[in-house]
């Protein structure tokens, strides 16, 4: 039993491939961070060494799905940023020598499984070498290996990469469908399982920690009021919190994103007030700082912010200078002293 919560569309196409024994050597998960990507990669790692028969896999119960889900398997590799020694910071890039380390495990027969299993937690970090020594690998993929590459950005994926897996795309998943989780396995109310699920975007992943860690929403809440109170701040409070965030992007590039994203939602809620569509804001708590802020800021003024910061994320991901590109954002900022 694949254990994901919804994209029906992409377990029906993985389920009839396990099946007929007719999986790609390569597959590419696209979608938005937290939507279910590496739950879903891990349960084709199950799948592919599950015990049970073909049309029963992944199981979720045999030696070889609870190893995998517990992270134990010896046939299952993830590949991610490594921290740096010299500097106690992720790298900016998955290098060559983690792709050479994947060459020579690729191609030792699977010691327990299967099938080896390699993951790529976030392929748009691939070095340009890196991309190529891979490349490689996918071009003559060694016998009993499946490659999946996870990624939020597939226009910063080598395109001969790109071409050699098969696309799963990963939507966001509906509000509802999110907060019926929230009500079955964590036994939150409807109401505020649908508050959360709003909040979420979509997004199960950030909806299930935060219904299980309250200090998720606490951060979450505390970011909201920040970047309310932003787009009323002068320049010198502006220019504050892009030095905060640029320092805080080298050591955690998930946290720095995520403020982003923060703001992101809040400049779609406002747009919506302005749009008189009140009754689909997310961040609820803000709802004063809304109404106060769509009195001054004009609706071309909402559309250009949401691009900006849309821009500057992309650039971050892009490893621009982070410094630079956030300050280049604080001042693309509607001001209320204009």
């Amino acid at each position: 039993m694949w254990q994901v919560v919804g994209h029906e569309a992409a377990i029906t196409l993985l389920s009839r491939s396990l099946e007929r024994d007719m999986l790609s050597h390569a597959y590419i998960f696209v979608g938005p961070p937290q939507v279910g990507k590496m739950t879903l990669a891990l349960a084709l790692a199950q799948g592919v060494n599950c015990l049970a028969s073909p049309a029963s896999r992944p199981c979720g119960e045999c030696s070889q799905c609870r190893r995998i889900a517990q992270g134990r398997h010896p046939d299952v590799q993830v590949v991610d940023l490594e921290v740096s020694a010299s500097r106690a910071t992720l790298k900016k890039e998955i290098g060559i020598d983690q792709v050479r380390e994947v060459q020579h495990w690729a191609i030792l027969k699977p010691y327990e499984g299967r099938c080896r299993v390699i993951v790529f937690r976030e392929a748009a970090h691939l070095s340009s070498d890196a991309s190529n020594a891979l490349l490689k690998l996918l071009e003559e993929p060694p016998e009993s290996v499946l490659f999946i590459l996870l990624t939020i950005r597939v226009e910063s994926i080598l395109p001969t990469v790109l071409s050699r897996c098969q696309r799963v795309d990963l939507n966001p998943l509906s509000l509802n469908t999110v907060a019926r989780e929230l009500l079955s396995t964590r036994g939150i109310p409807p109401q505020e399982a649908m508050e959360l699920a709003r909040l979420s975007g979509g997004r199960i992943g950030w909806a299930l920690e935060a219904a299980g860690n309250p200090q998720v929403l606490i951060d979450y809440t505390r970011e909201v009021g920040r970047v309310a109170s932003l787009v009323e701040d002068g320049l010198e409070e502006r220019f504050a919190y892009a030095a905060e965030l640029a320092t805080l992007f080298p050591r955690d590039r998930e946290k720095a994103l995520g403020s982003l994203k923060t703001a992101l939602s809040w400049w779609r809620d406002l747009l919506l007030v302005k749009k008189g569509g009140e009754e689909l804001v997310s961040n609820v708590s803000a709802r004063e700082a809304l109404h106060r802020c769509s009195q001054w800021v004009s609706t071309p003024q909402v559309v250009e912010a949401i691009k900006r910061t849309q821009d500057t994320m992309d650039c971050l991901e892009a490893n621009v200078n982070p410094s630079l590109a956030l300050e280049v954002l604080m001042l693309s900022l509607p001001r209320r002293d204009g």
